[in-house]
């Protein structure tokens, strides 16, 4: 029969992790440590998975409480429609007022000449891609720019500018 031992470092400058070695002290002296290692290494590598499985046979009453979650939960309106519609009447109790949206082709054709007006063009061919075969090297960039402060500058020259407006 073959066994396996597994070693793992605690940084003791943690406090989470200080606690987590007094709790290991603990279960050391109640000879759980293993056994609370293995569930617990079931139980993320399950959670991780999706599943929900080892956690309802490590803690069956975790199962009546999720349940009773779900059941208690009133699913939301699945019909985009029905959300929009729901949104709509709130908007409308609280006073404001419907805007009027034109329907059809009209909807988009200019009034009294202002507006959007159809481009007079001919179709422009879409471009070849003939830079396949070259090769393409990324670098990564080196340079030291702190982009908060590039933000910044340039926020306070936009504000300079703006103050020397007549």
């Amino acid at each position: 029969m073959a066994r396996f031992r597994f070693n793992f470092w605690l940084d003791c400058n943690k406090d989470s992790e200080l606690l987590l070695a007094d709790e290991i002290d603990q279960l050391k002296r109640q000879r759980s440590f293993t056994a609370a290692i293995r569930d617990g290494l079931r139980l993320i590598i399950d959670l991780r998975a999706g599943r929900l499985d080892v956690l309802f046979d490590l803690f069956p009453w975790v199962r009546a409480e999720f349940l009773e979650y779900i059941q208690s939960q009133t699913p939301p309106p699945t019909d985009l429609k029905q959300q929009l519609q729901r949104l709509e009447k709130l908007l409308l109790e609280q006073g404001n007022q419907p805007i009027a949206i034109p329907a059809g082709p009209k909807a988009l054709q200019p009034v009294n000449g202002v507006g959007p007006k159809p481009l007079q063009t001919t179709a422009i061919p879409l471009p070849e891609d003939d830079d396949e075969d070259i090769p393409l090297k990324i670098n990564k960039d080196t340079r030291k720019i702190n982009i908060a402060d590039n933000f910044l500058k340039s926020a306070m020259a936009l504000q300079a500018m703006d103050s020397q407006k007549p």
